[in-house]
This record gives C-alpha cells, structure tokens and sequence, in this order.
C-alpha cells in the first residue's frame, strides 16, 4: 500500500479543516481559552493582570504553548485573535493529516484510509467517558496541538523510526500531561505488554517522584472535592459505561482484524494494544486516587488517558466501516455522516444559544457579557480590580466565555476556572478558597451553594473594595423576568456607566 501524500490529499484536508469549523463552530476565550488566552495576553503586555496571574500562569508555567503563540505574534505582526484562529486551524488541520498518515500505514483500501479521517472529522466534538474531554475542542487547546504531535509520533512508531522521540517531546513542552498520557500508550503500541509489565515492580517508586513543591493542604483538598469526575470510583454508571464499551468495541474490532476478510493484522494488533493500555490505565487511575502516597498526582487527571482509547476507537471505527460497510457507494457515506454531523452541529448551537456559531476573529462576539467584558477593556485603566459573580462562566447566556480573556483586567477568583488551576497547584488554593467565600460561595465542597452574591449590595461590595481594592463589579441587570433579584439589589445605588440588555457594569467608590 502506498503511505504518500499528495497534493490531492492536502487539498482535501483542507477543505475538511474549513468545513469543520463551519460545522462544530469556533470560539474564542472560551472554557479553558479563559485560562490560557490571558496566558498568551500576558506575555504579549507583561503589565496585564497585575494581581490575579497566578490563578492562569500556574497551569501554563509548564508548557511553552503560550510562547509560541506570542512569537507568532511578534514574528508575523498579525492580530491576536486571528493568529489563535490561525492556530486552531493548523492544529485540526496535523490532526487530520496525522490521521491520513496512520489509516495509510494500517488499512490498504482508501475507503478505509478515508473512513477513518472523516469519522475522526465528523465526530471530533465527542466526549470522552467521564473525563469533561473531547476528542478535539471549539477554540485553541493546546492538548489539540499535542494531539497532533502525538499522532504523529505514532506514524513514526508504525515507521519503526526514531523521530517518534522528537514527536512527543514536540507535544511535551506544548502539553506536559497530554504527552505523559500519550508517551504511556504509545510505549505500549510500540513495546506491547510483557516488556513493560516487567517494570511493574518500579511504580512504587514513582510515589517518590510525586510532584514536591509547596505541600498539599486542606484548601488544596476541599478543592479537589469539589471534582468529583477526578476521582473514578465516584463515577456514575453510565461514566462506566463509557469506559467498559470502548474496551469491548476495541475487543471486537481485534478479533475482526484478526479472522475477517480480508485480514489486517496492525488492525488486530493496535486494537489490542489500545485495550491492554486502557485497562492499564483505568487501574493506575484508580490507584492514584485511593493511595494517600499518591495524592499530588491526582490533578494530573489520570482518568484522561481514556483520550487515546476513545480516538483510536473512533479512527479504527470509521475505517473498518469504510472498508466493510461504505466503500465506494456515495449513497452509503452521505447515509452515515449527515446524521453524525447534524447530531454535533445541533448540539453545539443547544450548548452555545446565546453566542454566535463562529465568533470570527477582528469582532467582538455578539453575547451580552462578552460585550459588557470589551467595554471594561476599552475604558478601564489596567491596574483595574473587578468582581464578578464567582459562578458567570456557567450562567445563562455567558456561554463559558471568560472575563480575564476579553476584558483584559484582572478580577477575584471565580468557581469555574481559578478552581481548576488552583487544585494543580496547592499553594493557590487557601487564596481560591478565602476570595470565592468572601465572593458568597457558603460551602467549598461539590455542588456548593453559590447564590449569596445574587443577595450582595452596595455594602458587600464596599466591604469587597476595603479588603482587595476592587473598583468594578459587573452585575446581572435585573428585568421584568428578574423582579425577584431587583427587590434584593438595586444597582442604581452604584453609578453603573455601562447596561445592556443582560448586565451592567457598576463603580465602586
């Protein structure tokens, strides 16, 4: 079979790069965006966020995506957010063109080769299990960049060649913990079981090496409770689920690559290595979060190396049924990815009602808070402290888009995203955890009560001021619909120079 790729192929995997944003959207500062585009902002213009870097630069110290970024920046004079457009594009674009490397070297029939690039396409959105992961993301992520590199350090594995070393250490200084988990299973696709089983013995050595820095403490603690999808044997049923079917399927597929006709060997053997990693582990993640020796590496997220499993899951479905089922009957391919894509386009739009489908770079997206957010930046000094309800990335119509990314400013901690930078690093957590309570939040533990800064007024925020120095807030605006939070809070008791329709923006003085 030939591996080449030609021109042809380029332009296909282009146009599938283009078409995938029209279909899964894009957006910007969105969800994690909300920690790293700060990340990229502050290295663009050291003197952003003068007292709340901590809370992204301590999850981003360990990478040097945020660098790349910025020199490319620099380098090309573009626009910030057209150059994270960019970006994003360049990231699914490798993914795609990793996946048309590795079918080239595992399926000899081009319906499967392409089968397996389009269901990787088409169903990039997909949640892994119980881990809050998707095979790809919306916006730029730097764990899609080291996907990337991963995938094709496993082409160079499937090559027997050693540039599958430079691969992951590409994805390595991109995305440490992604590189962890992909290094894990592509040592065993390269290795297979026995020769690393014989290192068993070694991995109670490992507690040894757990992450040292500043120890771990009660506020570190209570915050990792609050992450109940850390902790796998708190998992529901159907998260099981999740994880026991990929493993079966993956089974079945071994078993078919092995006796069906016609035969593919490396179907068999990635099938089988994919499951003996996945079982492995599932294990190891069950022993990190029991074993107190291990507790530092819990934030490390173990369960996620279900990523690998869930993609090749995908990749060896779509190509087997490319090969057994689609063919060359056009009829039959539109017949499986229509209802694929429309089921991840429409759940999209469900997810993101209040934003639109592409937030395309040089605009600033049409959703109120968004809105609100740019006109702190444009009439703010820097040195602005600003507090917002602890909970608004998962408020109606926020749509997870995040103040530091769009405002520029800094602000006290928030529920969503300070919390997960503050569980990887313990000494953040007794800051997280004194500003989210002075915030209203009433207990630090899963499902807190967070309502009490829907009761805050004038003299909260006065008392918010004297302690951290804050000089904005940005309020949810009461409407006839809100009548009971008006009754509680009367934000024209604050000169609020900026409203629309959902929030406004208020002086504390």
């Amino acid at each position: 079979m030939t591996t080449k790729i030609t021109a042809r192929d380029l332009l296909l995997l282009l146009v599938l790069t283009a078409a995938g944003v029209l279909l899964h959207g894009y957006h910007l500062g969105h969800q994690d965006g909300a920690i790293y585009l700060p990340a990229i902002k502050k290295n663009l213009n050291p003197a952003l966020y003068p007292y709340d870097s901590a809370f992204f630069l301590s999850q981003t110290r360990w990478m040097l995506f945020g660098e790349l970024v910025a020199f490319s920046v620099r380098l090309t004079r573009v626009q910030l957010d057209l150059a994270v457009f960019l970006w994003h594009l360049l990231a699914i674009f490798v993914v795609l063109l990793a996946s048309l490397q590795m079918s080239r070297r595992i399926f000899a029939a081009p319906a499967a080769q392409w089968g397996a690039v389009l269901t990787v396409w088409a169903a990039r959105l997909l949640p892994v299990a119980g881990t809050q992961l998707q095979l790809m993301d919306r916006y730029l992520h730097p764990r899609d960049l080291a996907t990337a590199a991963l995938l094709l350090a496993f082409v160079a594995i499937l090559d027997r060649s050693l540039a599958a070393l430079g691969w992951i250490a590409a994805a390595a200084v991109i995305h440490p913990t992604m590189a962890l988990f992909g290094a894990f299973h592509l040592a065993i696709q390269r290795f297979g079981a026995w020769k690393l089983l014989a290192m068993a013995p070694l991995i109670p050595l490992f507690a040894f090496g757990a992450p040292r820095g500043p120890v771990a403490n009660d506020a570190w603690r209570e915050v990792l409770s609050t992450r109940p999808y850390l902790f796998p044997l708190r998992w529901h049923w159907y998260e099981w689920l999740g994880v026991i079917a990929p493993l079966a399927i993956l089974t079945w597929f071994a078993r078919f690559g092995r006796t069906g006709v016609p035969v593919c060997p490396l179907v068999n053997q990635v099938s089988r290595r994919a499951v003996l990693a996945g079982v492995l582990g599932v294990a190891g993640a069950i022993l990190i979060t029991t074993v107190p020796a291990f507790e530092r590496f819990i934030p490390t997220e173990p369960m996620r190396t279900l990523y690998f499993v869930y993609f090749l899951l995908v990749f060896l479905g779509g190509g087997l049924l490319g090969e057994r089922v689609l063919r060359n009957h056009p009829v039959r391919w539109l017949l499986f990815l229509a209802p694929l894509c429309l089921v991840f386009f429409f759940s999209h739009r469900l997810s993101y009602p209040s934003s639109p489908h592409i937030e395309w770079p040089g605009r600033v997206p049409k959703n109120a808070w968004v809105e609100a957010f740019d006109w702190i930046r444009r009439n703010t000094p820097q040195e602005a402290l600003c507090a917002l309800d602890p909970l608004h990335m998962a408020r109606p119509g926020e749509d997870s888009h995040g103040f530091r990314a769009f405002a520029e400013r800094s602000m006290l901690a928030d529920w969503v995203k300070d919390r997960a930078v503050s569980a990887l690093a313990p000494e953040l957590a007794p800051t997280w955890r004194e500003q989210v309570r002075d915030l209203g939040v009433s207990e630090i533990r899963a499902g807190a009560t967070l309502d009490r800064w829907r009761d805050f007024g004038p003299d909260d925020f006065r008392r918010l001021q004297k302690k951290y120095g804050i000089s904005w807030v940005v309020l949810e605006r009461p409407t006839a619909a809100g009548a009971a939070l008006a009754s509680r809070r009367d934000p024209r008791e604050l000169p609020c120079p900026y409203a629309n329709s959902v929030v406004m923006v208020c002086r504390v003085e």
